[in-house]
């Protein structure tokens, strides 16, 4: 089957079973029996546009710095896109990750929901990108997107293996996410790299 973006096997493909958690433990995989959405449902809608929709309220861009010794600069960073739902109306993250053909599906102990999220910064760049420059956000979230565009590819250059990429990076991520708490400031970050 082809998954790429906008393919019509994407947007159109029964979400059955739970083709998803290869990244979970076997004690956190999740049983999607119960969740089916018919094929019919998808063939009627336009995927991409309703994913977008559904993203602005309940997804997220974000990139994470946590303190490494063996990382070049002392801080390894990770960029990720997820969206969160509550375990019974979980079959709309099996439609999104069919569309995109990646990422994964796992239980959210911290706030007790499901959250389909991608990781891989190749997926990141060919898949989801794309799809958010196609069909952008119309939310204050959008800004969250175009910073995140931009921190993509400053990794995909490997300029954030360098100090002055790395702290740019650093000052376009606490641009992001506006309400949401990090452990550590900008400038500590900034002022720690080796």
């Amino acid at each position: 089957m082809d998954n790429t973006v906008g393919s019509p096997e994407a947007h159109n493909a029964y979400v059955l079973g739970d083709p998803v958690t290869t990244e979970a433990e076997s004690q956190n995989r999740l049983d999607s029996s119960n969740y089916y959405t018919p094929a019919s449902l998808l063939k009627i809608r336009n995927i991409p546009e309703y994913i977008s929709g559904y993203v602005d309220g309940e997804g997220c861009f974000t990139v994470t710095f946590n303190k490494r010794a063996k990382a070049k600069l002392g801080w390894e960073l990770r960029p990720s896109f997820s969206v969160s739902q509550n375990e019974d109306r979980r079959q709309v993250l099996d439609i999104i990750r069919e569309y995109f053909g990646c990422g994964s599906i796992r239980r959210d102990f911290a706030d007790k929901t499901v959250k389909f999220e991608i990781r891989d910064h190749n997926d990141l760049v060919s898949k989801v990108i794309p799809h958010f420059e196609e069909f952008p956000l119309l939310s204050k979230k959008q800004k969250d997107f175009e910073l995140f565009k931009a921190i993509c590819e400053i990794i995909h250059v490997t300029k954030h293996l360098q100090k002055d990429g790395f702290a740019e990076v650093v000052t376009l991520a606490y641009q992001m996410n506006g309400s949401g708490k990090r452990k550590r400031t900008k400038e500590e970050i900034i002022n720690s790299l080796v």
